[in-house]
């Protein structure tokens, strides 16, 4: 400066954003003010794409008096729309690309001025038209079905929305119908006869617009076919009664089957399904009891074949019988007298039993009194009686056949 006072350089505002449809041209502003002369002017203009913030590319350069292009993918199709060198460093971009969406930064030096702000911004979009949309019908076009309409475009920003219409006299949608804008979908709910026609879809944006056309045609049966259904549902619905049926008598066959193997086989059942061992000798089964102090009866079961005796050696005392009330006393009034089965479950009679029964019995100890005045008594002699009670007998006494539990060889309970 002639005065001694540098003054600064400064870029001006830019309007901020920019919008321009693909394939037209976009112009880029930027201006600047200096006090100094413009032969040392350096310019730069770089770009933040959009699809790739963290890639800035470099778009055009001007330094030393010379212009020089910057990323590959803008060759020839920018320029700065002054001769350089000027305060005006705008710069239009031919044939505009989706891919040139971005922020784009004008970087401005010129010496010796200093300080001030040298950066200008300014935004760009670019807008695509929606490209022709795909119409398509999803669901069946038999006549009662729902039916959707289909509307969607591959390309448009900013996004486009979509608008369905009947090509008919009103061109309006069916009354059973339920419009989407932003997804592009129709959905027809119980096509009729009155639901057939063409369809058109517009996909419209801020740039342009596109349409696609559907022709719906609702199919109505035919009488033979609807008598072929109703053959068809029929066959199946005897079909699955059948399963049915053959299902409920397989379950109630095993289920009357199971009761009869819980029937037969009871938890806890003493079964005589094991016959005890063969005793060497004839005392097999033998029960002492003590009567009296004077009379003793013994009673004894010779083991032949089941408890009771079918031939036994009949011993006919009168006496014995005298002392009948001695022996169901001394016996408890219990006698062992087994069942005998048959088939499993229906008691059958056996054949007359009888018990084998001796009797001890002896008289009174004889009394000898001493010299000294003392008493000695002498035991007498046992009389051994045997006799035989009958089954009759035993049951008119009151004795009762049980069945008393045992344990077989391998332990199990019969």
């Amino acid at each position: 400066s002639s005065v001694g006072v540098a003054v600064s350089l400064e870029v001006s505002e830019s309007p901020g954003s920019i919008q321009v449809a693909r394939g037209q041209t976009a112009v880029l502003p930027c201006t600047f003010s200096t006090s100094a002369a413009l032969l040392h002017l350096n310019v730069i203009w770089m770009v933040i794409p959009l699809s790739n913030a963290n890639q800035p590319e470099q778009v055009i350069l001007f330094q030393g008096g010379q212009t020089f292009e910057g990323a590959p993918r803008f060759h020839g199709r920018v320029k700065f729309i002054g001769t350089m060198p000027t305060t005006n460093v705008s710069i239009f971009i031919n044939n505009t690309q989706l891919s040139d969406t971005g922020t784009y930064q004008c970087l401005v030096n010129n010496l010796p001025d200093r300080g001030g702000r040298n950066i200008g911004v300014t935004g760009l979009t670019v807008l695509v038209p929606p490209s022709a949309p795909h119409c398509q019908i999803q669901g069946s076009q038999d006549i009662g079905s729902d039916v959707i309409l289909l509307c969607s475009s591959e390309e448009g920003i900013p996004r486009p929305t979509y608008l369905w219409e009947k090509l008919d006299t009103t061109f309006k949608l069916p009354p059973t119908s339920t419009q989407d804008q932003v997804q592009g979908t129709v959905t027809i709910r119980n096509i009729s006869a009155l639901s057939s026609g063409l369809y058109q879809c517009v996909a419209s944006n801020a740039i342009g617009t596109s349409t696609c056309l559907l022709d719906l045609q609702v199919i109505s049966p035919q009488p033979g076919s609807i008598r072929v259904l109703a053959g068809a549902i029929g066959t199946g619905a005897v079909i699955i009664i059948f399963c049915i049926a053959l299902i409920l008598g397989a379950f109630f066959y095993w289920r009357s089957k199971n009761k009869e193997e819980e029937e037969e086989e009871i938890p806890n059942e003493i079964r005589e399904d094991d016959l005890p061992p063969k005793c060497s000798s004839a005392k097999a089964f033998h029960t002492e009891i003590s009567s009296s102090e004077n009379n003793t009866l013994t009673s004894s079961n010779t083991y032949n074949s089941k408890y009771w005796s079918n031939n036994p050696k009949v011993h006919r005392n009168r006496e014995s019988f005298n002392h009948f009330s001695d022996l169901r006393q001394s016996f408890s009034g219990n006698a062992v007298i087994p069942s005998i089965y048959a088939n499993g479950n229906h008691l059958v009679p056996g054949p007359h039993k009888t018990l084998v029964v001796t009797a001890n019995r002896g008289s009174s100890p004889q009394v000898t009194p001493g010299n000294d005045g003392s008493v000695s008594r002498k035991p007498q002699p046992q009389h051994t009686q045997s006799y035989t009670i009958s089954q009759a007998t035993l049951e008119r006494i009151g004795a009762v056949p049980v069945m008393v539990p045992a344990q077989s060889r391998a332990g199990s309970l019969v």
